[in-house]
């Protein structure tokens, strides 16, 4: 049976989230944030094995921990192909701003399509949804959509950085409306909603 565990991480209060399967203790990390050391002090307390690290987009307060993360368990950093620039350029990855650049090293692995992934021990499915960022993603994982920064409760992603695109974003909305109704919303920052919930409440969804 799998699991899910959530961090805020980060100045930014950003939501990292851990999957895992509850006998076996494997994982997966979904963006794990300014705060590496919450991260790991988690799946050291739950005993976890992690086996992948995605990013759902390239923002810095997503992928600060990165290397952190990786470097500790061994395992592979995952990002759309369109954010790949967006790791090793402060200025795109929106640190330099805030006056921390921050340089990740190159993604092991890079989805340049949608489709079902699966590691050793649960399927996911990747779906492409530009407009917060070129290659902003949400992972579908069961019933659990994990959304990144594409859809918040009743709001969305800001589409005013590099890369970003309303018009986009509001397309990619319409790929999230195919989901069954009953799906769980994990944004990247706030509290968790439902796709039934945000069809009715969230303007955007109707544009």
């Amino acid at each position: 049976m799998l699991k899910t565990e959530f961090i805020l991480s980060g100045e930014f209060q950003e939501n990292c989230y851990i999957v895992y399967e509850g006998n076996s203790k494997k994982a997966i990390i979904i963006d794990p944030g300014q705060d590496g050391k919450k991260v790991i002090d988690k799946i050291e307390k739950l005993k976890l094995k992690p086996e992948l690290l995605i990013n759902t987009h390239g923002h810095f307060d997503h992928t600060f921990s990165d290397d952190i993360i990786r470097q500790k368990y061994n395992i592979p950093l995952a990002i759309h192909k369109d954010d790949t620039e967006m790791l090793s350029d402060a200025s795109k990855n929106f640190s330099t701003i805030i006056g921390c650049p921050t340089i990740i090293n190159d993604a092991d692995i890079i989805f340049d399509k949608e489709g079902t992934m699966e590691t050793s021990f649960c399927k996911y499915s990747v779906i492409h949804t530009p407009g917060h960022s070129e290659g902003s993603i949400c992972i579908l994982i069961d019933n659990i959509l994990f959304a990144g920064d594409t859809v918040f409760k009743n709001s969305i992603g800001r589409t005013d950085l590099y890369g970003g695109d309303y018009e986009e974003l509001i397309q990619s909305l319409q790929k999230i409306k195919k989901l069954s109704p009953d799906t769980i919303i994990c944004p990247g920052h706030g509290p968790f909603t439902t796709l039934k919930d945000e069809l009715k409440n969230n303007m955007y969804f109707n544009q």
